[in-house]
């Protein structure tokens, strides 16, 4: 088959803010290593992609007209000679195109054709994965947020009995919830969310779930007074990061005493501002952050999904025609919270 069919492709364009387009765009040059992946499912990220629909990205992040996406799921459909390690027929969770051939790539997953080579894909986790054969495309393509997820907690030094709290219950958080437990059973894990929509999702996944107007006091009835061990804050909310000592315990003085531990897993779209300085100086806390996800999180989550361990049926998930890309943004940003996660469909659009 000539090379010449993936010189173009269709994809989801955001024009400038606020503006989006189902248009054709260019693609790069294919390489001696180059596969070619054609889009089955792909999805809008509620932080990411909705920031860049907003305007709200960093000036370095990207430029307009751009192709959105890197939760995305399909098949191969083209191989160079001196691409290894797939063949064409695989399905695979494809995710970040770093160019494209006339706009810029903010992350490309959003193109029903997408070329993945040492150009295209450099990072290291920029790589494909096979997809189980018994683990669906709309499974594959939640995949990817599970996998920030779990690199996030792979930073923590994680012990049974201990308190973790999930500050946020959209896809990371709900996602941070079941890794917790798959990992350590003996966990005590506690979600606080603002969205009452959103508290009713969790309630699947976590031991307790508080709204943000009682969480504090309720927080501190549950562990009789000590509060959380671990803490990880999933909201992107950047309101909330300030005042995120209010909900870890003291310590940390003695040489046996692990102090607490705060890791920040959302994606903020401004400036963190923190609380009086003594309030977080006394509470002797560590404080990490994480972006993206890391090596052998793709495979790990994938095979959970394939036995049974990492469970999406309790999730809200609506499907789109991809040609309908315009609509569904516009529904995102205006029903907010209430809509957990958009996939779009490329087969049927």
């Amino acid at each position: 088959m000539s090379n010449e069919k993936y010189r173009k492709s269709m994809a989801i364009v955001i024009e400038r803010p606020r503006q989006v387009s189902f248009r054709e765009i260019e693609l790069t040059e294919l390489r001696p290593d180059s596969y070619v992946a054609q889009t089955a499912m792909s999805g809008i990220s509620s932080g990411t992609d909705m920031k860049t629909w907003l305007g709200l990205q960093p000036a370095e992040s990207l430029y307009y007209p751009c192709v959105p996406g890197y939760e995305n799921a399909g098949r191969i459909v083209h191989a160079g000679q001196a691409a290894k390690g797939f063949a064409v027929g695989d399905r695979v969770m494809i995710n970040e195109c770093r160019y494209f051939g006339n706009l810029c790539a903010a992350w490309g997953g959003s193109s029903e054709f997408v070329v993945k080579d040492s150009f295209t894909a450099p990072s290291p986790f920029d790589y494909m994965v096979k997809i189980p054969d018994n683990v669906s495309d709309r499974d594959a393509v939640l995949a990817y947020l599970p996998c920030v997820a779990l690199k996030g907690i792979k930073r923590l030094n994680l012990r049974d009995g201990e308190t973790v709290v999930v500050i946020g219950a959209g896809m990371v958080g709900v996602s941070a919830l079941q890794i917790l437990k798959i990992l350590k059973p003996g966990l005590k894990t506690i979600c606080i969310e603002r969205s009452e929509y959103r508290r009713g999702i969790a309630q699947k996944y976590a031991d307790h779930v508080l709204s943000v107007e009682n969480a504090e006091k309720e927080l501190s009835a549950i562990t009789g007074g000590k509060k959380a061990d671990k803490l990880i804050e999933c909201s992107g909310n950047t309101e909330i990061v300030g005042h995120l000592h209010r909900y870890i315990k003291d310590g940390g003085w003695d040489r046996d005493d692990e102090p607490a531990h705060i890791h920040l897993q959302g994606d903020y779209p401004g400036r963190i501002v923190m609380d009086a300085y003594n309030h977080w100086f006394t509470k002797n806390c560590t404080i990490t952050m994480t972006c993206a996800l890391g090596p052998d999180c793709k495979e790990q989550i994938l095979q959970w999904m394939s036995e049974g361990k990492f469970d999406t049926s309790g999730l809200p998930v609506e499907v789109w025609p991809a040609r309908k890309c315009a609509e569904a943004y516009e529904y995102k940003a205006q029903h907010g919270d209430n809509v957990f996660k958009i996939v779009l469909d490329w087969e049927n659009q």
